[in-house]
């Protein structure tokens, strides 16, 4: 019986250290873990804020070149026929939507469901406005009357669409 608690003895206290000695670097390892994983995100961050940002950037420009205002007076020149003013005014809508489609994975997908709306909307109001003149019509007729179907909405889709993307880049800081 002696054996045993001298072995007992000699063998406890190396046991008591070891578990202390494990259950420290346990706790040091997931220390080193978590600021490690605060880095990266640090890092990361610091990689993505300007690539995001600039996506908010580049569609609210989307939105500020399909506002009607802009859109007639970049697209409309003397001379035009009322079809094919149709055309570019649509094409150009397109092709700007086009030229920003990557933003998508940028932004929430809230925003870029109200941007498409946007998009959508535009083009419609572009396609009634034309089905509501006579195919007659000069450029002149029709920005007049798209411009003032527009200020008869009592909510602009590029309007919404830009709030919401200005406050979403609000967020990101």
């Amino acid at each position: 019986m002696n054996i045993f608690l001298e072995i007992a003895q000699l063998v406890l206290p190396g046991l008591l250290v070891l578990i202390a000695v494990y259950l420290m670097q346990k706790h040091f390892l997931k220390l080193q873990s978590t600021q490690s994983d605060k880095v990266l995100a640090i890092q990361a961050r610091k990689i993505s804020l300007p690539v995001r940002l600039q996506a908010y950037e580049r569609l609210a420009l989307l939105m500020e070149r399909i506002a009607p205002a802009t859109l007639v007076l970049r697209v409309t020149r003397p001379g035009i026929g009322l079809f094919q003013l149709q055309q570019e005014l649509i094409q150009s809508i397109h092709e700007e939507f086009e030229h920003n489609l990557s933003q998508q994975i940028y932004v929430s997908a809230d925003c870029w469901s109200l941007v498409k709306s946007a998009i959508e909307q535009t083009i419609q109001q572009v396609n009634v406005t034309v089905a509501g003149l006579n195919s007659e019509a000069d450029a002149g007729t029709f920005a007049a009357h798209f411009l003032q179907n527009v200020l008869e909405q009592t909510n602009n889709p590029a309007e919404q669409a830009l709030y919401l993307i200005r406050s979403e880049a609000v967020r990101l800081f």
